[in-house]
């Protein structure tokens, strides 16, 4: 058992910048193998530069009003990303993403990022609804919102096409009246 699982993880939110690109690349291009199963972006990811494409992107969505992404920190390392995918404060709903670089995974430090995301989403978004939708087969993905008391509303069947197949997501929701999170 990893015992560092069994403790508060010291894990920080920071939302993503431009600055972020190089150590970010580095990151999922030590983690390629690990990340590549579940998402269907990595392949496309081969620079700095591309990198840099996207966090333009999601600093741009984030000041258009449609969700903020964070870089999420344990200690003082860069080691991983979590955030909004989704997010409309009309219908005060959005839709959660992560994920981590592969030396980070089994220490809890996910489960913590999205504790504290979600906290934002409905404290200072008033969020309504949080949504997770994660690939069947991803067990230690889907465990993150089990964890937190998200309620596992079913499957959507070819939901994505990563690494040469379709997978099917399970959705998890979570509404504000439901919070405070479970461990």
């Amino acid at each position: 058992m990893n015992t560092l699982a069994a403790h508060p993880p010291e894990v920080t939110l920071d939302l993503l910048r431009e600055e972020h690109a190089s150590v970010l690349f580095q990151l999922v291009d030590q983690s390629r193998a690990h990340l590549r199963r579940w998402l269907p972006w990595v392949d496309a990811n081969r620079s700095v530069a591309d990198t840099e494409t996207f966090l333009r992107e999601v600093i741009a969505q984030h000041r258009a009003g449609k969700g903020p992404q964070y870089a999420v920190y344990w200690r003082s390392e860069l080691c991983g990303v979590c955030g909004f995918h989704t997010f409309d404060l009309t219908t005060r709903c959005g839709s959660v993403g992560y994920w981590l670089g592969a030396r980070y995974c089994g220490l809890g430090l996910m489960t913590a990022a999205i504790r504290q995301l979600v906290e934002v989403g409905f404290g200072e978004y008033r969020l309504e609804r949080i949504e997770i939708a994660c690939a069947t087969q991803n067990l230690k993905s889907r465990a993150i919102p089990e964890r937190l008391g998200f309620y596992y509303e079913g499957v959507v069947q070819n939901r994505e096409y990563v690494d040469g197949r379709y997978v099917d997501h399970a959705i998890y929701s979570l509404l504000a009246q439901e919070t405070p999170m479970t461990e």
